[in-house]
């Protein structure tokens, strides 16, 4: 029998349209991208009762500003009257801290869409270089009448060789009794919740509850009933759950990471624990947690350190001086520029540098970050001379994925002036319709509009300024899904084409896809993009995930350089994770090298410090920590978990006088290396210096 082959049907013609845009001033097009979308998926919350707030009517941020020669006043003063309404600086910033005139100073606000996309218009207007935007925030949350914080706070007496852990996480169960030294007392001096929870705002505060360590015990002892205490209700109590409300919060679960961490960092059993190991605790707002985009983390973040840096000041040990503090942040990101002069690695400088102005020795500990297989970092090079051929980037936008996505292509560092056009860009979209080209050039600008005339995706291009100095072409495209009507980009494989122009042989851009997952836990909403090109090599010759990049490969995609965008400062003690029983390092553990800074020629490191346990073995992944309810036990891996290990390795050694700086756990990594099973993985650029063999009982 004869077989006819079906006829194809026509192809239909795309319902989107690439638009070349006239050049605009905004300082960021990513920016401006991120504040005109939300408005199409987010409706501002209203009041239900005519004449109430008209802060309701409008969408509210967290944010942070980057002001340039002139202090948080000067800041205020060049808004207008209309203006100064729509932005709350946290009371968390002193009167001093607001007349201080800075050249370069990154300060957290909250404030409206209209403001925000009017500094990020005119930049020089307001004294400002750039706007980092966090998370949409409900605005009965922020307590606009919070006055500045002047008082001085009152001294804590330790005894001498006190060492305090500060943890910066989410969903710490800090009512657990690992973190207790009797049925009604606590360890935890201070701790700070941050959730975007309307109402949680009382006192002085601008944003989130701050309690110490009188009202915590009171809060046990109003729990506790034939000794034991009703956990469920100390946490709704404390603010960290409102099942009515219907915020997720991790601390309601059998496992939350912040528990997990705190655990590894500071838990003793109860009966057993030490008078010199206080704890500090800031509990990052879960819905922040939920939109892991990176950049939304970052005004809490700022918060979280301007709080507990400030805690911390106020213990005293016996001989009058101020005891050391180590901090744990076990977060990461693959956005950034790389290079140590993104936002979070400057305010990281300006707590834990050598040039910071506190007389308290702080340490902060990093892990490296777990996207080494993630396949969201690509280099692209252009060897040889004459014609070179652009090259390609297939880039995978999930579907249903509810999140924005986002591919960052940062250029070289140029000394020139102006910037030479280095390379073109070029974006097509799933069904093979091409945009312009975006070069290097201020405010080059190509859109992508749906049949309502709505934009779904940016290809633009920005100058950041210093100390980065660097320019970044973005492509910035909404959720491929949503639960209403909403414009929607395309999901499917994209493609990215780089030509080359005045980029030389030895230069190279650098392109990271910004982190767009779920945690565990977490309402499903992001899904990761990654790179998808066909010359990437993803498995050895048993079918085993391949680790490294292959010798010689040609491939874009690359593992190494997968660094946290969080940990390329020189300050951070950074770390990777092993498997404890081969001494292997565990395949998602992330690499280097970096970008160097301008102006210097090798970057402030090339990887991690060292590395720790993050897996006990490859059945047995991930390690044993506390659970969310006092006596449970549960298992999470990752370079997450190998941080605090070292964390409180740290602070034991500094209760003996160990430095415990990058030097010294480099040191530490040396020495300890040979106790596991021979050679060494390579490269250093994963390993560090060396595999620490730390033990907690």
């Amino acid at each position: 029998m004869r077989i006819t082959p079906k006829k194809e049907p026509a192809k239909q013609p795309s319902s989107l349209q690439w638009e070349t845009v006239g050049a605009r001033t905004f300082a960021s097009n990513a920016v401006d991208f991120r504040l005109t979308q939300q408005e199409n998926f987010i409706a501002p919350p209203r009041n239900r009762e005519k004449g109430g707030d008209q802060r309701r009517d409008t969408i509210w941020w967290s944010a942070l500003i980057d002001l340039r020669d002139t202090s948080i006043a000067g800041f205020a003063k060049t808004l207008d009257k209309a203006l100064s309404g729509q932005v709350h600086i946290p009371s968390d910033y002193s009167r001093k801290e607001r007349q201080e005139v800075f050249e370069a100073k990154i300060i957290v606000v909250f404030a409206t869409t209209e403001l925000l996309r009017i500094v990020n218009e005119a930049p020089k207007k307001f004294k400002t270089a750039s706007v980092v935007l966090g998370a949409i925030i409900d605005p009965d949350f922020i307590n606009v009448d919070a006055k500045s914080q002047n008082a001085a706070l009152p001294i804590i007496n330790v005894p001498n060789g006190t060492v305090i852990t500060a943890v910066i996480d989410d969903g710490i169960a800090f009512g657990n009794n690992v973190f207790r030294d009797g049925l009604t007392s606590t360890r935890v001096q201070y701790v700070t919740v941050l959730p975007t929870i309307p109402g949680t705002a009382p006192g002085q505060a601008s944003v989130g509850t701050e309690l110490e360590k009188p009202q915590i015990d009171a809060l046990l002892v109003a729990n506790t009933s034939c000794n034991l205490l009703d956990e469920d209700r100390f946490y709704q109590q404390a603010g960290l759950i409102d099942y009515a409300d219907g915020t997720f919060s991790p601390t309601s679960l059998r496992r939350s990471h912040g528990t997990h961490i705190t655990g590894l960092a500071a838990g003793y059993p109860m009966d057993d624990a030490p008078d010199d190991r206080p704890i500090l605790c800031a509990i990052l707002p879960t819905r922040v947690t939920d939109d892991v985009s990176g950049g939304s983390i970052l005004p809490s973040l700022i918060l979280a350190l301007l709080r507990l840096t400030r805690q911390a000041a106020r213990f005293r040990c016996q001989d009058g001086s101020r005891p050391p503090a180590v901090f744990n942040f076990s977060y990461g990101n693959f956005g950034g520029p790389h290079d140590g002069t993104s936002p979070i690695a400057r305010v990281i400088e300006d707590y834990f540098g050598p040039d910071c102005d506190n007389d308290q020795e702080l340490r902060l500990v990093l892990p490296s970050g777990n996207g080494n297989l993630s396949r969201t970092h690509g280099m692209l090079e252009f060897k040889g001379a004459g014609n070179r051929p652009a090259k390609v980037l297939d880039f995978v936008a999930m579907p249903d994925d509810r999140t924005a996505s986002e591919v960052q292509l940062w250029m070289p560092y140029s000394a020139a002036s102006p910037l030479p056009n280095v390379v073109s860009v070029r974006a097509t979209t799933p069904d093979g319709l091409q945009s312009g080209p975006v070069d290097i050039t201020a405010g080059s600008y190509q859109a992508l509009f749906n049949q309502d005339g709505i934009e779904v995706a940016r290809l633009s291009y920005a100058f950041t300024p210093l100390p980065t100095a660097r320019g970044v072409i973005t492509l910035s495209l909404n959720p491929t899904a949503s639960l209403t009507p909403a414009p929607l980009a395309p999901s499917g494989r994209w493609q990215i084409e780089v030509t080359p122009d005045q980029i030389a042989t030895d230069e190279a851009v650098q392109v990271w896809i910004e982190r767009d997952d779920t945690l565990p836990g977490f309402r499903s909403g992001g899904r990761q993009s990654y790179f998808n090109n066909g010359d990437y090599v993803r498995f050895d010759k048993y079918g085993a995930p391949l680790a490294v990049d292959p010798a010689g490969t040609d491939s874009p995609i690359r593992r190494a350089g997968t660094l946290s965008g969080f940990a390329c400062g020189p300050s951070p003690l950074v770390i990777g994770a092993l498997v404890q029983s081969n001494g292997d390092m565990s395949d998602y553990s992330a690499a280097g090298p970096i970008t160097p800074p301008r102006g210097q020629a090798v970057a402030d490191r090339t990887g991690p410090d060292a590395s720790a346990r993050g897996d006990d073995s490859l059945v047995r992944q991930g390690v044993i920590s506390a659970g969310s309810r006092s006596g449970s036990a549960v298992r999470l891996n990752g370079t997450s978990v190998a941080a605090p290990r070292v964390a409180r390795f740290t602070a034991n050694s500094m209760a003996g006088g160990a430095a415990g700086d990058r030097a010294w756990i480099q040191a530490q990594a040396i020495a300890q290396d040979p106790t596991f099973p021979t050679p060494t993985p390579t490269p250093p650029t994963r390993v560090g210096s060396g595999r620490l063999n730390i033990s907690i009982p």
